[in-house]
């Protein structure tokens, strides 16, 4: 009996010591994978460990005494190394793979998806590879607050992967702030013509309005577009020293009404107004492609051409060009979309549906820019951003999708309201009254500063 128990015990000895070995390999494995040896981090941690070695063992032992026990030792502290810095990937993988088994993702003969891979996407998110193993992506949506709760981290989305038996999890450590004010963002304003899009997950974004060039602010009625549309103004009058806005407001101008006193700004309230002002700012980008081929250059500098920037801003553009009802401001929309960047124009149109139906394809293809606030449908969103990324978004007031180009980030737009709006475009008039601020050129539909246009002539 001793001796069955004795073997026993040795079997049970010998499979406790193959199972640590086991897991030792694979934490080591772990640390193998993270290795970059195109870093030079990992080649100076490398050369440390072995200058280490070299100084204790040669300089305390004989010479051929150090070289017998270089090898061995510098293979073990290799492994240590190794093992060291595989542990933290490891024992994530562990947690993970624990928050899907708690989540209850299994097949019907018992299976469990696998993780495969925890790919680092930017600072604060990653994005988890798993083997579903037969369970399907709906099941993975289905338990997205188990998930939540298991990773302890925000499941923003839930993809297919690349390979047709694998899903995507792409996890955030931290959450946006629900609200964040326009003075906390717009310090980090750095150039001039410039706005505030919002706070992201790696941090403020800002955009330079010369390299947007046109931009399409979309989503559903609440979800903070308005609110967007005039805190962008209002950057766009603080950063700018040369700037005149053309704002045409479809509720008869009661978004932009406190916008109306200062010397840069015009505004229209109605469709024959706002028709009229786009007429003369297609003329004005005429007169400046002239200028333009008089001068040589290819594109409008505001300091070089003494030109001020022009910024048209629509807000609630489906009023004016929805269903085609208004063919003349439709085809100068048109116009100004495709040729109003080289002459030192830019439009930012507010809409809630950005269909075909409120505003035509040619205009919608050259808005690329994109701040897309939470959507109904699936439909609108996928016109605005190519996916149902709006759709999807949480619902809270001024969050919202920036899409610049292949650039596609969730943020939280700067809050302002009407009191803050008031003291800062008062701050901005005194400028102007006190000679700080000048427009090189008066707003359309007045005259010119003749001294500017005696320059002009001279050019």
């Amino acid at each position: 009996m001793s001796k069955v128990k004795t073997g026993e015990g040795l079997e049970n000895y010998v499979l406790t010591l193959l199972h640590c070995l086991a897991s030792i390999s694979r934490v080591c494995w772990f640390g193998v994978r993270k290795l970059d040896f195109k870093n030079l981090n990992t080649w100076s941690c490398l050369l440390l460990i072995n200058g280490l070695l070299m100084i204790v063992l040669f300089g305390t032992l004989h010479y051929q005494r150090a070289v017998e026990l270089y090898f061995p030792l510098l293979g073990v502290l290799v492994v240590l190394a190794v093992f060291a810095y595989g542990c933290k990937d490891f024992s994530r993988h562990v947690a993970f793979q624990k928050a899907i088994a708690r989540a209850g993702l299994r097949t019907a003969t018992g299976e469990q998806p696998q993780v495969q891979a925890i790919v680092p996407i930017g600072v604060q998110r990653v994005k988890v590879i798993v083997e579903t193993c037969g369970v399907g992506i709906n099941k993975f949506k289905a338990q997205q607050d188990s998930l939540t709760a298991g990773f302890r981290q925000k499941v923003e989305d839930i993809v297919s992967g690349k390979d047709m038996g694998q899903v995507e999890i792409i996890l955030c450590a931290r959450d946006l702030p629900s609200m964040v004010s326009f003075h906390e963002l717009y310090s980090h304003i750095k150039e001039p013509y410039a706005f505030v899009v919002g706070q992201s997950i790696n941090g403020v974004v800002t955009q330079k309005m010369q390299s947007l060039p046109h931009l399409l602010i979309s989503g559903a009625t609440g979800g903070g577009k308005s609110v967007f549309f005039r805190a962008t103004m209002l950057a766009l009058l603080k950063s700018s020293p040369h700037i005149q806005l053309y704002l045409l407001d479809m509720k008869r101008g009661v978004e932009v009404k406190e916008f109306t006193a200062l010397p840069n700004v015009r505004t229209a309230a109605d469709e024959t107004e706002a028709t009229s002002m786009l007429a003369a700012l297609v003329a004005e980008m005429h007169r400046r492609y002239e200028i333009l081929a008089h001068s040589g250059h290819k594109s409008i500098n505001p300091v070089r051409d003494k030109l001020d920037l022009l910024v048209v801003g629509i807000d609630e553009a489906a009023a004016l060009f929805g269903r085609g009802t208004n063919a003349t401001a439709g085809n100068c929309m048109g116009e100004l979309a495709r040729l109003a960047r080289a002459a030192g124009m830019h439009l930012i149109v507010a809409t809630q549906k950005p269909v075909k139906e409120a505003i035509s394809t040619e205009i919608l293809d050259n808005l690329t820019g994109r701040m897309t606030f939470k959507m109904i449908s699936s439909a609108a969103s996928n016109v605005a951003l190519g996916g149902n990324y709006a759709q999807k978004l949480p619902a809270i007031k001024g969050r919202a999708v920036w899409c610049n180009g292949s650039e596609r980030r969730q943020v939280q737009a700067p809050f302002v309201d009407d009191e803050l709006i008031e003291a800062e475009l008062e701050v901005i008039s005194q400028e102007f009254a006190a000679g700080l601020r000048q427009n090189f050129n008066a707003l359309l539909g007045g005259t010119f500063n003749a001294k500017i246009s005696q320059a002009k002539k001279h050019a």
